[in-house]
């Protein structure tokens, strides 16, 4: 294979695929812990005003939501924001109409570790709020060796038909020639800078 590794995880503010490129997030730390303003009303790239949910899961280390699938909306954006811990994000650009048709990013989104949230920093640190529209396919697990916080700004209330499961077997990835596969994601050490 020539040029860049394509499973290589890159920072979210390298997101080229149209409607999912990440917006930066402050986050504010102290020895109290920390605050990160993650969605605000006036966020017009991500659509900010329309609200209809927000959740938050944690991710153990060495565990994935959708291990062997892909996970696609028709109507719902979601927008990930990780305040603590460290998630790859692999997104795969299925819209047909898009210039990025085909595209597969996996994408290192970070927070400070959850074992040191109020650790002072040197200066502020940033994670990122990534917007993900309908018809881009997404997969997120844990290759760190701690949990990770994942905060959803979801644009619409849960929707059963619009829950779109993809088995990875079944969706070839040009740039790979085959389909995507968490072994092939490099593995990262960790949360964050320690």
């Amino acid at each position: 294979m020539s040029g860049p590794d394509p499973l290589a995880p890159i920072s979210p503010s390298e997101i080229r695929i149209p409607g999912a490129r990440a917006l930066v997030r402050t986050i504010h730390q102290d020895p109290r812990g920390l605050l990160v303003e993650m969605l605000r009303s006036d966020d017009a790239a991500v659509d900010g005003r329309h609200f209809a949910m927000a959740y938050t899961s944690v991710t153990v280390p060495g565990e994935f939501r959708d291990r062997d699938r892909w996970h696609v909306h028709k109507v719902q954006s979601d927008r990930f924001v990780v305040p603590l811990g460290e998630m790859i994000l692999a997104l795969y650009d299925g819209r047909a109409e898009s210039p990025t048709h085909g595209v597969l990013h996996t994408v290192r989104m970070t927070g400070p570790p959850p074992d040191r949230p109020g650790a002072a920093a040197a200066g502020a640190r940033q994670t990122y709020l990534v917007p993900i529209p309908p018809g881009v396919y997404h997969c997120i697990g844990n290759l760190s060796d701690q949990p990770f916080v994942l905060v959803n700004f979801p644009t619409e209330l849960y929707n059963a038909s619009d829950e779109g499961r993809v088995p990875f077997a079944t969706l070839p990835i040009p740039s790979l020639g085959r389909p995507f596969r968490w072994d092939e994601v490099p593995r990262t050490g960790g949360a964050g800078p320690r």
